[in-house]
Parts: C-alpha cells; sequence; structure tokens
C-alpha cells in the first residue's frame, strides 16, 4: 500500500519521458513513469476570456475581461497574446479619505494591455476521484508590451489645479502563473495570476520613476483546437 501511494506521488508531475530512482531497486535498474496524457496540446491553438479582479489597487473597485490566443509549440511551450480592459469606481476607503481630509488620494489605474506571453508549463497531474478523473497542468510565462494607465498625479501635486487624469503607458515586464484543468479534449477552466512590474512617477517623487507593481487574479473559460 505504501509503495503504490509513493509510486502516485512520483507520478503525479511526471512527464512523458521523465526518469526516476527507486532506492528499493538495484543500482543498474531503472525506472520510466509514463504520464498518460489524455489532453496533447501540441501544435495546437488555444482561445481564453477570462474575468479579472485587480489585487493592488488601495482606493479603487477595478476589475475587467480578457481575451487570449496562443499556440502550443510543443506539449510544454506556447506563445500567447492577451488583451485585457477594465473598469473602475472608487471604493470606501477612497470615500473616507475624502471626507476626513478633503483632500483626493493618488491614484494609478490601468485602462487595458496588450501582452506578448511566452509560457513553460512543465507540471501535469490528474486527480482521482471515485468516478471521475480530472486532468490539470501547472505553467509559469514571461511576457512585455504595452499597459495604457491612467493617474492625478498632476492634480495631486499640484493643487491649484482640478482633480483630473491624464493617460500615460508603460512597456511592463509581465510575470504569470496559471492552471487549467480539462473539463474534456476540447473545454478547460482555469485561474491566472499575473504580476506586473513597471516604472512610474509618484507624487512623492514626481520627476523620477520608481519601480511600481500591479497584481491581477484571472478565472479563465478555454478552447483548445
Amino acid at each position: 500500500m505504501y509503495i503504490l501511494l509513493l509510486v502516485i506521488s512520483f507520478s503525479l508531475f511526471a512527464s512523458e519521458q521523465d526518469l526516476y530512482d527507486f532506492l528499493w531497486l538495484d543500482n543498474d535498474k531503472k525506472v520510466y513513469v509514463l504520464q498518460n496524457k489524455l489532453h496533447p496540446k501540441k501544435y495546437k491553438l488555444f482561445l481564453d476570456i477570462g474575468y479579472i479582479k485587480d489585487q493592488t489597487g488601495s482606493f479603487q473597485k477595478t476589475s475587467g475581461l480578457k481575451g487570449a490566443l496562443g499556440y502550443y509549440i510543443s506539449e510544454e511551450f506556447s506563445f500567447e497574446y492577451q488583451y485585457a480592459t477594465y473598469s473602475h469606481s472608487n471604493n470606501s476607503t477612497y470615500d473616507n479619505v475624502l471626507l476626513v481630509s478633503g483632500i483626493e488620494p493618488f491614484i494609478r489605474r490601468q485602462n487595458d494591455s496588450h501582452i506578448l506571453f511566452f509560457n513553460w508549463t512543465p507540471f501535469y497531474g490528474k486527480i482521482n476521484t471515485f468516478n471521475q478523473i480530472y486532468y490539470f497542468d501547472l505553467g509559469f510565462g514571461i511576457g512585455s508590451g504595452v499597459s495604457t494607465f491612467e493617474s492625478n498625479l498632476q492634480s495631486v501635486t499640484n493643487p491649484s489645479l482640478p482633480s483630473h487624469f491624464k493617460e500615460e503607458s508603460y512597456n511592463p515586464v509581465y510575470l504569470k502563473v496559471e492552471s487549467k484543468f480539462y473539463l474534456n479534449s476540447r473545454y478547460h477552466i482555469g485561474f491566472e495570476y499575473i504580476n506586473t512590474n513597471f516604472k512610474a512617477a509618484t507624487p512623492k517623487s514626481p520627476n523620477s520613476k520608481s519601480h511600481k507593481q500591479v497584481n491581477e487574479l484571472t478565472l479563465k473559460l478555454g478552447v483548445i483546437f
């Protein structure tokens, strides 16, 4: 029983050509664990749509919609283009700060983004239930592109100006972690966490730029064809 559990734990994230050394075998013995890939991805296109929830903003409620189109050049590697658009509204923290101090807080909010990702998906596994097997994978991505923001930096740093937002454009570096759960060979659901890194001015240093981050979580529905 314990040996069986150990073999299962080893094979959970095994790729198709992984080689394992088992301690109870002779040194000249080798064991290959074959991962049964029920949903192969090599040379296939995928299309995802998703709902975005911002994880960073202090004074805004931000959500958005995302579309992605990608191509698997192998079982583990893919290229992906993403477009996202965002909507915003003031939250209770913004209202409280404005009420107590009478001063509008500094806000930088993202309006849209165009991103090209290179993805690596090294982990592929399955979950056994009583009457169903669920397949999933876990991967990472790095990307670059253009993100359009807007901020009230000018009016916050110059109280004589009326409150207004000015558009800003950046070329961030994007880091991604994602997982997909396969409903069948064609459809999947998943989640995606993206960390956006760029340099921008702040009210404390309006004439210089420092490193900034934006984090977002996306729930996705997709199709492979």
